[in-house]
């Protein structure tokens, strides 16, 4: 868990991120809009390294409450309807997500920072995962098509929406946007029985 001054950090850096790009985020300018010293800011994190590993330990953290949708009684499609809708929540709440962890390239630049967003987009995909196999055996999903095809095109479509909201100015509303899609997605992927659930 970080204090909150190390949240007062990752917060802002994330806001300087998102506002001037990851190659305008500096230490300096982050510890200047705190309105604190660099080494002040150094006693929390070692460096900027550090400062970007925890952004994705934050977004992690912050993304809990979509995961644990994938937890319940409901059926399967229910299930991935609320991770789907629970994740746009979040973002819409928290709107320089959008342009921080859903910029690959701010992560690309570093192969440590790399393996962590990796590590986290293949958790999730996991999880998703195993919440389709299930629904496959159940009959709730098809089943002909691949549980890896379809969890990868829930979180494929979710990125790409919150992208086009994000770069469109955040004009339209993403958890309506969300709700649209997960009305497709049930159509392509839910059996017959669970188009009108």
């Amino acid at each position: 868990m970080f204090s909150e001054r190390q949240q007062q950090i990752i917060e802002t850096a994330i806001k300087i991120i998102a506002v001037n790009g990851v190659q305008n985020f500096t230490t300096k300018n982050l510890a200047r809009e705190i309105g604190i010293s660099e080494p002040a800011l150094y006693r929390h994190f070692d460096s900027k390294l550090h400062i970007m590993e925890a952004i994705i330990k934050y977004f992690k953290n912050q993304m809990q409450p979509a995961i644990q949708k994938l937890q319940g009684n409901s059926n399967s499609v229910r299930k991935i309807e609320n991770f789907v809708l629970e994740h746009l929540n979040i973002i819409n709440q928290n709107p320089h997500f959008a342009r921080v962890i859903f910029s690959e390239a701010n992560f690309q630049f570093d192969e440590i920072l790399l393996l962590k967003m990796t590590k986290m987009m293949n958790q999730s995909l996991n999880k998703l995962g195993a919440i389709i196999q299930k629904g496959q055996k159940d009959n709730e999903l098809r089943s002909d098509i691949a549980s890896l095809t379809i969890s990868r095109s829930v979180i494929g479509s979710l990125r790409l929406l919150i992208t086009q909201w994000s770069m469109s100015g955040m004009i339209f509303d993403l958890v309506a946007e969300g709700r649209k899609l997960c009305e497709d997605l049930r159509k392509l992927i839910a059996e017959k029985q669970f188009f009108l659930q």
